[in-house]
């Protein structure tokens, strides 16, 4: 790197760490540094980078910002640039390798889909310092606090909301050190400001029309006044911020449902509250104001969906034993990711951030981020107050953590109901827990195993994700999807619709506006859709590297080209 002195940098960091001077570094390093120190302790302390399970990562901003960020991706194919995409609180959320030496480069320093990088967890680097500080920056080889990366640079820009200024997101360029990285960080900078422009959505005239009217009322109101508008965008007034994330949830579901304006009037966190909404159509395009004086609503009030969608037989016998083991021992709900057992555990369709009154979410991923004993603090807290405790996801929990959360559950109040979940592609892992937690376990079947559900699944998440959008598959199209293996259940299929709206898809579904690796499941024999699996969790665990693929599987790598020709699969 032309202008970069490893050893000086390293030097500067020891003396900053070591005796604590403040002489002048690149813009406030130091002070990340110290920070670093504050949390982690010493660099050496910081060995594999922690990862939360995908289950709780923030798809919303994955649908709102992917269709950009492949276009981004695209360009960078022969550089080495790996391109990341991380929440507010440091976690990535995807990540973009268009050649072998960015993937080699993101694998050597473990950034991976769920990957935490906030500055407290792995120190100072182009994630968790945007994060830290809201700016642009670029850390280079020892400048990075840990000395995983001390052969890497990180050039990271946060995005932030148009409107608000609150963090909405990082993106991030890495790759080895390498001359000329001096230009890195006007181009983050130059992407960030298409994504904020992507928020305002300025191909969609709906959404600034959504906008406008926002303003209007805004200057006008002194109510609350909030804003959804296409691919998820929402907008609130600063009068809003008291609203909880079940009234937002409310508020949009009235909004989804109702189709037209009008007073409406719901029952919020503080009290029966009227609603003037204004219906802008294309489904969620819509501005709902919320406003104390208005006349009492001649209009009844709209509540979300609360049944989970799903009649067959397999489906129903486990609602079913759900309910009945339900106020007894802990109930522990095993299966694969994606199936929907956290929608079981509380009754009623789960979104992201939004949990409904009749139970308390404890995530067990959160014990990564703020420790085991602020968790178990977090947890015990949670078994006052008589609500109906739901743990989501302790197979990401070690030993003490578990044993720990056995401490708490055998010192809960008599009577208070607990489900557990459990993510395992493995029954005969179950029992374990069984025993530990005292628990009666039901497990979860995968979507491959309820496939009449389907069409019903469909028709829910599609009026969940794209009201007015009309995406009615087509009944060749069904056939084929049924025997599709969705070896991500019932959340791939949602992300399926995801991407069908991104495209700007709208109408009946065809067979041709399916996946490829979907398409290629026409015709096949048993014994060809075994293969075509195997294949594509091997992918998959291989992160798309077809030598390890074929390492996993133990074939030639010859032999794993051929296949994903001849079944079309693109890695």
């Amino acid at each position: 790197m032309n202008d970069f002195d490893a050893r000086a940098a390293q030097a500067r960091k020891e003396e900053v760490l070591h005796s604590g001077s403040s002489r002048s570094t690149t813009f406030d390093i130091a002070e990340s540094w110290r920070r670093s120190q504050a949390a982690i302790g010493d660099p050496g302390n910081i060995g594999e980078v922690p990862h939360v399970p995908e289950a709780v990562l923030d798809e919303h901003l994955l649908d709102m910002f992917g269709a950009p960020m492949n276009r981004f991706a695209e360009d960078l194919e022969g550089t080495g640039l790996a391109l990341l995409l991380a929440d507010s609180r440091g976690q990535i959320l995807q990540r973009w390798c268009e050649d072998r030496q960015a993937r080699a480069h993101l694998d050597r320093v473990g950034t991976s889909r769920g990957a935490v990088l906030a500055e407290n967890v792995v120190g100072t680097n182009g994630v968790g310092t945007v994060v830290a500080t809201g700016s642009a920056v670029q850390i280079r080889g020892t400048e990075h606090f840990a000395d995983i990366y001390q052969n890497a640079v990180c050039t990271g820009a946060p995005v932030l909301h148009p409107i608000t200024r609150r963090l909405l997101a990082v993106i991030t360029l890495s790759c080895d050190i390498t001359p000329r990285t001096d230009l890195l960080k006007p181009l983050v900078k130059s992407m960030t400001a298409q994504l904020e422009q992507h928020v305002m959505s300025v191909e969609q005239p709906a959404t600034r029309q959504m906008l406008n009217v926002f303003l209007d009322q805004s200057r006008k109101r002194e109510a609350p006044v909030v804003a959804f508008g296409p691919q998820g965008v929402m907008i609130q007034s600063q009068q809003a911020n008291t609203l909880t994330p079940r009234d937002i949830a409310l508020i949009r579901a009235l909004g989804d449902e109702a189709g037209e304006s009008g007073l409406y009037e719901l029952e919020l966190s503080t009290g029966r509250t009227a609603i003037d909404l204004t219906a802008m159509g294309r489904g969620n395009n819509i501005v709902v104001l919320g406003d104390a004086s208005a006349a009492r609503p001649s209009r009844p009030v709209v509540a979300p969906p609360t049944r989970i969608a799903g009649r067959s037989q397999e489906w129903l016998a486990v609602v079913n034993r759900i309910e009945r083991l339900r106020g007894g021992d802990p109930v522990l709900l095993a299966g694969e990711t994606g199936v929907g057992k956290t929608s079981l555990a509380l009754g009623s369709p789960h979104r992201a951030g939004h949990v409904p009154s009749t139970a308390r979410l404890v995530d067990a991923a959160e014990r990564h981020i703020v420790g085991t004993l602020q968790w178990l603090t977090q947890l015990r807290e949670a078994t006052a107050g008589g609500t109906p405790l739901v743990v989501r996801g302790i197979e990401t929990l070690d030993a003490p953590a578990l044993d720990g959360m056995r401490a708490v559950l055998e010192s809960k109040p008599d009577g208070l109901p607990v489900t557990l979940t459990l993510t395992t592609d493995a029954p005969d892992e179950v029992e374990a827990f069984e025993l530990k937690f005292g628990a009666r376990s039901v497990w979860v079947p995968p979507l491959r195993d309820r496939v009449a559900d389907l069409a019903e699944l469909w028709a829910a998440l599609t009026a969940s994700v794209a009201p007015g959008q009309r995406l009615e598959v087509r009944a060749d199209a069904l056939s084929l999807m049924q025997q599709y293996r969705w070896p991500g259940n019932v959340k791939e299929l949602r992300q399926l619709i995801s991407q069908l709206v991104v495209s700007g898809r709208s109408g009946p579904v065809e067979v041709s506006d399916l996946p490829a690796a979907m398409q290629a499941t026409k015709n096949l024999t048993l014994i060809e859709r075994v293969e075509l699996e195997a294949i594509r969790k091997a992918l998959q665990e291989a992160e798309g590297n077809r030598v390890k693929a074929a390492d996993i599987l133990g074939v030639s790598r010859a032999t794993v080209y051929r296949k994903m020709k001849a079944y079309r699969l693109v890695g």
